[in-house]
């Protein structure tokens, strides 16, 4: 018995022998284990934010601006960061918001101005003017026409058989409610006898210029989904207003 086992251990050295001449001869070396590098986090950047929600209007503090991480491979386009603009909080304080800002939302420069002119400047887009009219709760849609609504101005005008009301302009932006802007609203309704700002073109403010002479002036709240800004007006009902210019009498209408 012992030599048997003898004979078996002498076989298995001997073939273990030739295995190993036999890699030796080939060149053949074994295959070293490469350990796998940790994968690393993706590379982040810090952009500037909104820290809270920033209204049309309202001039930027510091505390309105933070910085966040953002993965360096999905900044927004046109966004603030840290590493090209390190002091951009500094920079972009006292600013204000040309439009509306929420929080967690970057910053981009062009939705600022840097301007010394007045506030309602500012904001008023190029081309556009800024004309106010006196209006009361019951000719604005029981006083809840707020800053940023769309409406429609109303002219009613009395005369000997009664009084006429036309529809002069439609889809007209409210600037302003007195000196409570967009931005600034701390109402939740329009008090009696307040004033109206409306975002008009040169030719609009010649029309309400002279309604306002001839009669009263309403303010209809439009939907806010018939608001959009390229919303299509419904002149197939707008008569316009007649008025007098150079002594030429004229019918205004409401493009």
């Amino acid at each position: 018995m012992k030599f048997a086992r003898i004979f078996v251990l002498a076989i298995a050295v001997a073939a273990g022998i030739i295995a190993f001449r036999m890699v030796m001869m080939s060149g053949g070396k074994p295959e070293p284990q490469v350990a796998q590098a940790p994968q690393t986090d993706q590379q982040k950047a810090e952009v500037l934010v909104a820290g809270k929600d920033i209204h049309l209007g309202n001039k930027i503090g510091k505390d309105d601006m933070s910085w966040a991480s953002w993965p360096e491979d999905a900044v927004p386009l046109g966004a603030i960061t840290r590493k090209l603009k390190p002091a951009a909080v500094e920079e972009y304080e006292g600013r204000i918001a040309r439009a509306p800002i929420f929080a967690g939302e970057p910053i981009r420069p062009e939705r600022l101005i840097n301007t010394d002119k007045g506030f309602m400047a500012a904001i008023l887009p190029k081309g556009m003017r800024a004309i106010a009219v006196s209006v009361e709760a019951e000719t604005t849609a029981g006083g809840f026409i707020l800053p940023g609504d769309k409406v429609d101005v109303i002219v009613t005008r009395k005369s000997d058989s009664g009084a006429l009301s036309e529809t002069i302009l439609e889809n007209i932006r409210i600037l302003a409610i007195d000196t409570t802007t967009a931005g600034e609203q701390d109402q939740k309704n329009l008090a009696p006898k307040r004033t109206a700002t409306l975002e008009l073109t040169l030719s609009q403010s010649e029309i309400v210029a002279q309604s306002q002479q001839i009669g009263t002036i309403a303010l209809a709240l439009r939907s806010a989904q018939d608001s959009a800004d390229d919303a299509e007006a419904d002149n197939s009902r707008r008569r316009g207003v007649s008025y007098v210019k150079y002594g030429v009498t004229s019918q205004a209408g409401g493009q």
